[in-house]
């Protein structure tokens, strides 16, 4: 019977703190002090557990002051299906440091103490982005004045991620940023894919996507709605920066924000790169800009969400810069591509499952055992094929070394860039005239040059952009002749292993795509030859003039009419556009289709065509338009006429002799 009670206060107990009955619970727990850390969930929760993932700060205070003392050696020994202790579930959030500080006091092995991934407080603290119980448990662990070997333990867990790994997994890049300034050992540390923090911020172009920090501040400022009124309006930079923590930031931060107006407006050019500017400077610098971009300015969210992107984008350029300069795994790596077989996309795919696994606390056993080794590829080529420009870019300036490094295969940068056609890092790389010559000259293990790269088809490219055979095959024509024109007469008339040029190589390998471009190309054009023949012949089968014309002149009536010159200039552009249409397309359909006119030539005459017959449609419309208000106009007058002459009549009837008719009477009626 006992046991039956305490049963139903335990689940009495679960269900207040399932629906928030928390006065329920205080009371439950003052009088029976033990349920504090009775286990009370399927997944063996204790009270404190389930208070303290709830974030209910003063809850888990309340319970932790009920607690009999001679239980606080057993809280490091309480834990989850999990293996969380309480601590664990109280990193998970800032606003709990000062719990985390009570359950210290009380139990000191609370902070070393691991789950079942063999992740400390101070990891969960890493991996949900907590940077303030980050910073507490770090110096309450005093790692700082731990070896290296010895704070990577307390740093890592079982699989060998580490904190740096985790909070870029998680794009916590502020906290990540400050780990790499403390603990930059951990730049080297690899995780259980073998992959450098770097290796991973390269693999995940999600945290660099042009909506979140990729776009410029100031654009995105350019692109608002709300105009800014008044220099009161700008004043919302000034605050920032004074509530910034110590000097050096607010120097540092106002800098880039007046850095950034310079080079977007052309303006502040009082103000030098070099230029040291102190927080009183800097804000009469912000005060003298408010008023210069006065009126250019708008916004489409609060000032404060814009400052808060930017510093955001600022953080993670400096995490970049400082993983570039550390991280090594560039140096001598190279990486087992095969081209025909593997698919590269899936590399980066497999990537972003790991970082999810990483997110959740999983191990990815299918990703360790992946026949693609990431980790044998550099930072470089790994953010080539993410398109990550930043990430390059730092490497272009900090690491320019390892643009010279090349793969497995044989292929550098430059190939990379133009097999993954991401022509906007090709071009950053080919404006460094220092390395472009080398890296221009350079071939696979196939003999393939950057030109012959070209050729190269993914797997899954055609799915990339759902475009027709003949847009596809005009950008492939365009983005060759765009390499050819770079690499000039270095490499246009290099012979692969297969004895084959770049021309040569190109033509046979689109060959269909050249087959589907002239079937589109044809059917497109057939389409708009019907519709510009029909137009034509309905103009000179059913051409008349509205009002027609005088039968003794043979002028049309209605020539002195405004409407009647629009009708006939509407009437005779539609006819003239709609037969040099037809004329258009049929150059189109007699055309041979070679393989370079659908670089321009084809292109520029269906546009040609096109225009034509939209303008010839809409002139048709306006005649047609004209019509209906010359006829309009035509009916108004007749109608007008007739009334007139009615009532003339009317007025005028004695004088033509013409009588009213006299109403006859009824016959009686019979009785």
């Amino acid at each position: 019977m006992a046991d039956n009670t305490n049963t139903s206060r335990l689940t009495d107990l679960y269900n207040a703190l399932k629906y928030k009955k928390y006065s329920e619970v205080r009371q439950l727990c003052h009088a029976h002090p033990e349920y504090v850390m009775q286990k009370i969930s399927v997944y063996n929760d204790t009270a404190l557990h389930m208070a303290a993932h709830s974030k209910q700060r003063d809850l888990v205070l309340d319970l932790l002051k009920i607690l009999p003392a001679d239980c606080n050696p057993k809280l490091s020994g309480i834990k989850n299906d999990n293996g969380n202790t309480i601590l664990h579930e109280v990193a998970t959030s800032d606003a709990m440091k000062d719990v985390a500080e009570e359950l210290l006091k009380r139990n000191e092995d609370l902070l070393t103490a691991t789950n079942d991934l063999g992740e400390k407080p101070i990891f969960c603290a890493a991996r949900y982005g907590q940077s303030q119980m980050f910073e507490f448990l770090a110096d309450k662990m005093e790692l700082e004045k731990l070896s290296p070997e010895e704070s990577k333990a307390h740093l890592r867990r079982n699989d060998g991620t580490t904190v740096l790994h985790i909070s870029i997994a998680t794009e916590c890049f502020g906290l990540a940023d400050n780990v790499v300034r403390r603990y930059g050992y951990l730049i080297k540390e690899r995780d259980q894919n073998s992959m450098t923090a770097l290796q991973s911020l390269a693999c995940n172009s999600s945290a660099f996507a042009v909506g979140n920090l990729k776009g410029e501040f100031m654009e995105d400022i350019m692109n608002s709605k709300r105009k800014m009124k008044s220099m009161r309006k700008c004043e919302w930079l000034v605050d920032l920066i004074m509530n910034k923590e110590n000097e050096s930031e607010k120097e540092k931060f106002g800098l880039m924000m007046l850095l950034r107006a310079k080079e977007k407006f052309g303006l502040l050019m009082f103000l030098r790169a070099n230029t040291r500017a102190t927080i009183r400077a800097t804000t009469r610098a912000l005060k003298l800009m408010s008023g210069v971009i006065e009126g250019l300015i708008n916004f489409d969210c609060s000032p404060f969400a814009a400052a808060k992107k930017f510093e955001e984008r600022c953080i993670l350029q400096e995490l970049v810069k400082h993983l570039v300069m550390e991280d090594t795994t560039w140096d001598g790596s190279s990486q087992e591509i095969d081209l025909g077989e593997c698919n590269k996309e899936s590399e980066i795919e497999e990537c972003s499952f790991i970082l999810s696994q990483k997110r959740k606390g999983q191990n990815s056993q299918e990703s360790s055992t992946s026949k693609f080794k990431k980790s044998n590829e550099s930072p470089l080529f790994l953010a080539t094929m993410s398109n990550i420009e930043e990430i390059v870019k730092a490497f272009l300036d900090y690491r320019p070394e390892a643009l010279n490094r090349s793969n497995k295969e044989g292929m550098n940068i430059l190939h990379l860039t133009v097999l993954y056609r991401h022509i906007d890092i090709f071009d950053m790389v080919v404006k460094d005239e220092v390395f472009v010559r080398r890296l221009l000259s350079t071939t696979d293990k196939e003999g393939n040059s950057i030109l012959h790269m070209v050729s190269q088809k993914r797997k899954s490219q055609a799915s990339e952009k759902m475009q027709n055979p003949a847009v596809q095959l005009r950008d492939e024509l365009l983005l060759f002749e765009k390499v050819k024109s770079v690499s000039k007469m270095l490499v246009s008339n290099h012979l692969n292993n297969d004895n084959k040029t770049a021309e040569e190589l190109f033509a046979a390998t689109n060959e269909q795509l050249h087959q589907d471009a002239k079937e589109w190309l044809m059917r497109t054009t057939e389409n708009c030859t019907i519709l510009s023949v029909f137009i034509a012949t309905a103009f000179a089968a059913a051409y008349t003039v509205p009002g027609g014309p005088n039968q003794d002149t043979g002028i049309p009536i209605l020539h002195s009419k405004p409407f009647f010159l629009v009708f006939i200039l509407a009437d005779v552009i539609s006819l003239t556009l709609a037969l040099t249409s037809v004329g258009i397309f049929f150059s189109i359909l007699t055309s041979s289709f070679p393989l370079e006119d659908f670089k321009i030539y084809l292109f520029k005459k269906l546009k040609l065509g096109v225009i034509c017959l939209v303008v010839s449609v809409t002139m048709m419309a306006v005649a047609f338009g004209a019509t209906i208000i010359l006829l309009r106009l035509v009916w108004t007058v007749q109608r007008a006429c007739s009334y007139i002459v009615v009532r003339w009549i009317i007025g005028h009837k004695s004088q033509f002799g013409i009588q009213s008719p006299q109403p006859t009477a009824s016959p009686p009626a019979q009785v």
